[in-house]
Order: structure tokens, then C-alpha cells, then sequence
């Protein structure tokens, strides 16, 4: 299944959390999932939501997984349209103000959870990019960084500002140089980069530590990041594109977050016309 999904290009999460759902069906049963019927099939979906407490989030990727093999592993269509979708809980997201954002760089207690911040909500990377980020991929004359092979195995670039590249600096003479690849190291391993639940953890005590309330972790500076980038008069189609959506329609989302400046009054007649226009 794993191979399948390798050819297929499918995102390192996603294959794990597909593959996660098929491994728990097959140690509740003792069995392969195309051996079990429908209704144990939602026995054991029922189990993991009422005794094991999952979110109807998590229930729903179970599901998905196990209709992905079914569908392109052993070719069960039958079973595949009898398996429900949990409904999914809607709920608004967390967005950090600006006086919340230097509330938490205040409580970083070194110079690589400042980054660590910085970049996140500088850029709006997800975790597993920030956690994968080298020194190769920052083009310091542009301001850029290159995020490689990211979900999808979608290429973009993304631009950072001056304070970020004024803390890149700090980072870097606090470590005593550059680093040879690998930005953000492992506490625990030298030379080794930093894992998606180390960044985790850092935000965590982060926000810990800042005294701040909201349900904050790392994808919430990239909501955050979005919001603010619109707030500042940002292009919805650009924003797309440096979050690194597929489609619009997902960063269309983000617009019943933002503030329009108000008092501000255009004429778009005027514009359009504005070579007439002294």
C-alpha cells in the first residue's frame, strides 16, 4: 500500500495516516480489512470514536484510509460506497494578534525559538517545512526560500522581510557561523534536523510560557500569517500561491477573518480612469 502510494505522489503524511488506519483495523480484528464485513467494518469505527476517544477528524482519515485500499489495493468497490464519512465538526480557527505575536517572541528563550517563530509566521511554512528547511534553500538576495517537494510535491517559493534576515544573523553568530545544511538542529542530535514534534514542542512551551490562552500550535502562526497578509492589503491569488494551496477556494477561507481598513474610500471610476484624473 505504502509503494502504491509512493508511485502515486502522495504527501509522506497523508501515506502515514492511511497506513495507520489499516494497521489498527488489522490488530482489532486479527485479520486482513478485506476479510471483515461492513458491519464490522463500523464496529470498529465506532470503537475508535466512543472507546478511544478520536475526533471525528481523525475517524474521518480512517475511513479514507481504508477506502483507499479497498479501492487501489485490493479492488473492493463494494465495500468502498458501503463505509460512511463521519460528519465533520466545523470550527473557527485560532488567529493570533499583532500584540500576541510579540507577546510570544518575548517568552523565546533563545535565539533558535525566535526563529523558529519568525519563520513560521514570516512566512506561513507548515511544519514539516520549517522542520526541513536547509541552508541551500534561502536565496539571501532575494529574500526567498525555496520549499521543495512540499505536500503534493508542489515547488514554491516564499519571501521573507527584514527582520526575519536580521534574526537569521543573530541565530547564526549565536551558533558561532552558517550551518553546514541542516537550519534548525535536534536538541537531541547533532547535525540531525529538528522533527515535527520538536517544533511542536517548542511552541508549546512557547505559548506556555507567554501566559496566552488561545489553542495555539504551529499551524495556527500560518493562519495567522494569512489573515495578517491580507490585513496588510496582500493579493488573495498570491497568498495561494505562497501558502502553497492547490486550489483558491481553500484560501478563500481565510477571508471571514479579515479586517478591511475602514474610512477608506475608492472610486473605482476614477482609477480606471485615472490618466483624466490631476
Amino acid at each position: 500500500m505504502d509503494n502504491q502510494m509512493i508511485l502515486l505522489n502522495n504527501a509522506y503524511a497523508t501515506r502515514q495516516n492511511y497506513i495507520r488506519g489499516v494497521r489498527a483495523l488489522i490488530l482489532y480484528y486479527q485479520r486482513l480489512p478485506e476479510n471483515c464485513t461492513v458491519d464490522e467494518l463500523k464496529a470498529f469505527l465506532v470503537y475508535e470514536r466512543d472507546e478511544r476517544g478520536q475526533s471525528a477528524s481523525t475517524v474521518n482519515l480512517r475511513v479514507c484510509g481504508l477506502k483507499y485500499y479497498f479501492r487501489h489495493v485490493v479492488h473492493r468497490l463494494d465495500l468502498v460506497v458501503r463505509i460512511p464519512n463521519p460528519r465533520l465538526s466545523k470550527y473557527e480557527v485560532e488567529i493570533l494578534s499583532i500584540e500576541e505575536i510579540k507577546q510570544l517572541r518575548r517568552a523565546c528563550r533563545d535565539m533558535r525559538q525566535l526563529l523558529l517563530l519568525s519563520l513560521l509566521y514570516d512566512t506561513g511554512l507548515r511544519v514539516r517545512e520549517v522542520a526541513r528547511l536547509g541552508v541551500s534553500d534561502f536565496d539571501k538576495h532575494h529574500r526567498s526560500i525555496h520549499i521543495r517537494n512540499s505536500k503534493g510535491q508542489r515547488t514554491r517559493v516564499v519571501y521573507y522581510g527584514e527582520e526575519l534576515r536580521l534574526t537569521l544573523n543573530r541565530y547564526c553568530k549565536a551558533r558561532g557561523g552558517v550551518p553546514k545544511d541542516t537550519l534548525l538542529e535536534s536538541y537531541k542530535i547533532a547535525g540531525h534536523p529538528l522533527s515535527n514534534r520538536g517544533v511542536q514542542y517548542i511552541v508549546r512551551q512557547i505559548v506556555k510560557r507567554s501566559g496566552i490562552k488561545k489553542r495555539v500550535s504551529p499551524h495556527t502562526f500560518r493562519h495567522s500569517f494569512a489573515v495578517h497578509y491580507l490585513n496588510a492589503g496582500g493579493s488573495l491569488k498570491q497568498l495561494q500561491f505562497l501558502l502553497g494551496h492547490k486550489y483558491i477556494t481553500t484560501t478563500l477561507l481565510y477571508l471571514k477573518h479579515v479586517k478591511p481598513e475602514e474610512g477608506k474610500r475608492i472610486s473605482v471610476l476614477d482609477v480606471a480612469l485615472s490618466s483624466r484624473v490631476k
